[in-house]
């Protein structure tokens, strides 16, 4: 199976990586010359993913129309998960 990611930023990377697996082949196509370019200056340089926990209520009040699909999307993928999702690939 093919695989066409679109977009060499994080949530594109962690799309191909997620989808990725024995017998897919995944690319990931980037209009600019550099990718992951803000994941490489945040945190000074490491990928800064957060340091604390967040309050998904005061969080989702910064994207009023965007509220409903955050508070569901951290339910389904909270911090916690995003930790473990790192750890298991090393």
């Amino acid at each position: 199976m093919k695989i066409a990611v679109i977009g060499g930023g994080a949530a594109g990377f962690f799309a191909a990586i997620h989808a990725s697996g024995p017998g897919i082949e995944v690319t990931i196509f980037e209009k600019s010359p550099k990718i992951l370019s803000k994941v490489k200056v945040s945190g000074g340089g490491r990928c800064n993913v957060t340091h604390q926990p967040l309050e998904i209520s005061k969080l989702v009040k910064n994207y009023p129309r965007g509220e409903k699909f955050l508070k569901k999307a951290f339910r389904h993928f909270a911090i916690p998960d995003t930790f473990d999702w790192f750890q298991s690939r090393g």
